[in-house]
């Protein structure tokens, strides 16, 4: 039996979340700009509400070519300064496992851009700042 894949494809547009376990194979795009839009004109926090979509895509994903119970997650974020004044934040995925399976990932890093608005002040002193968490989440 061939091992489950999970693929995360990025472009400036979207993040394309592929799951393929043998020929099955499942696409769920998600779409940056409009995304981030939502979350500003609702007042939801950005990073938060991104994170939970992505988990949330990324289980989703998973489970229509591999059923599961649980999944476990672990993935690493940094920032270039603080997150609500971050113009560069990358997520890099550790491991993925479903129901004690550990799955193959391939283009396991996303990177978010944004305008860097900060004034030479904030951006020379943003080592101090910068962000970096490891996150295991069980979902």
């Amino acid at each position: 039996m061939s091992p489950v894949t999970l693929k995360i494809k990025e472009s400036s547009e979207e993040i394309r979340i592929v799951a393929k376990n043998g020929s099955e194979v499942v696409i769920h795009p998600l779409n940056i700009k409009f995304l981030m839009a939502t979350f500003w004109w609702e007042g939801t926090p950005q990073l938060q509400t991104f994170f939970e979509i992505l988990e949330l895509t990324i289980k989703r994903t998973i489970n229509q070519v591999f059923p599961h119970e649980k999944l476990i997650l672990d993935y690493t974020y940094q920032a270039n300064d603080a997150l609500e004044e971050a113009s560069l934040i990358t997520v890099k995925i550790n491991r993925v496992e479903a129901d004690g399976q550990e799955l193959e990932v391939e283009g396991d890093l996303i990177s978010l851009h944004g305008n860097d608005d900060r004034g030479i002040l904030r951006k020379i002193t943003s080592h101090r700042r910068r962000v970096y968490e490891n996150v295991v989440k069980e979902i």
